[in-house]
């Protein structure tokens, strides 16, 4: 086994597909970290100051935040702690060659050095601005596509990304939170893209604050465990249950988790199982014999409709 997990690879849409960066995260040694990738504060068009939100998340019990402002870093030197921390990052919006809706990307870099800006070369083309954030030790996610009006076809050509936002909170206020379709239709395209919740918030304090998170598998609190947890999918989002356990033994594919109204596994078009629990009653854990898939991901809902979504693994 590689540093980056067991080497996959399989067929999609008449093309070999590598899963080789991918590791499944309940199997691996580390302890479960509480993050939000994605915040914003009075530096851009956010309502509180970076102390102030870093407050907010360290009362919610997070142990990681990243605050990323519109086209401007933050220095979070003395912002963390041993117990929080404190992410340097930037959201950015390179213009797109198609503009039938929204005419920009909404990018996310993690890792950004204070000061970080791109050149004039970059800045109007997404895949030079990805690749400058990589060469500086961050990395780069894609942000609420679903709330942009944003297909793969839109954004199956950007090279690089390492993430994708499959819940934001902020963009719930619109009824365009969920992008769960669209990290779909990239999986099943050959796009890889571990998922991530976030809550983007802008407000000083709503319902979009602490709402959803990210749960990171680090063997300790750096930022190289972050990036690393993030390229790898050594991590699952939720907006409230907790995944314990998911994986394959005994020639099924097992999940385990907090009392829930439905768990759902799932590959590409059309192929899926769910366990939906009696009426009143709830379910913690499903197993399905092993399906002749190339991959599953796994989606738990519980009685209140709140989700949590595990990143896929090779079968």
């Amino acid at each position: 086994m590689s540093d980056h997990g067991e080497y996959k690879e399989f067929a999609i849409t008449g093309r070999i597909i590598r899963m080789n960066h991918l590791v499944n995260p309940f199997e691996i040694s580390g302890k479960w970290y509480k993050a939000n990738l994605h915040t914003h504060t009075t530096t851009s068009d956010g309502g509180v100051s970076p102390t102030e939100r870093v407050g907010q998340y360290r009362r919610a019990g997070y142990h990681v935040l990243a605050l990323t402002d519109h086209h401007v870093t933050n220095d979070v030197r003395g912002l963390g702690d041993k117990r929080m921390l404190v992410i340097s990052g930037m959201e950015f919006h390179p213009p797109r060659s198609s503009r039938k809706t929204d005419p920009y990307y909404h990018l996310i870099g993690l890792n950004i050095p204070h000061g970080f800006h791109f050149g004039p070369k970059e800045q109007n083309h997404a895949n030079r601005c990805i690749a400058k954030i990589r060469r500086t030790g961050g990395l780069t996610f894609l942000g609420h596509p679903y709330w942009n009006g944003q297909e793969y076809a839109d954004f199956g050509t950007l090279k690089g990304l390492e993430a994708m936002e499959v819940y934001n909170s902020t963009c719930d206020f619109s009824g365009r939170g969920s992008s769960e379709n669209e990290w779909a239709y990239a999986l099943e395209n050959g796009m890889f893209l571990p998922a991530i919740g976030v809550d983007d918030t802008h407000r000083v304090a709503s319902r979009d604050l602490c709402k959803c998170w990210t749960w990171l598998k680090m063997p300790a609190l750096t930022t190289a465990g972050v990036l690393r947890a993030v390229r790898t999918g050594a991590c699952y989002a939720s907006l409230g249950p907790t995944i314990h356990a998911f994986g394959v033994s005994g020639g099924k594919v097992r999940l385990r988790c907090s009392p829930a109204a439905r768990i759902v596994f799932m590959n590409g078009k059309s192929q899926g199982a769910t366990r939906q629990a009696p009426d009143g009653k709830t379910i913690t854990g499903f197993s399905l014999d092993l399906p002749p898939w190339p991959y599953v991901r796994a989606v738990v809902v519980d009685k209140t409709g709140r989700k949590a979504w595990a990143n896929p693994i090779a079968l």
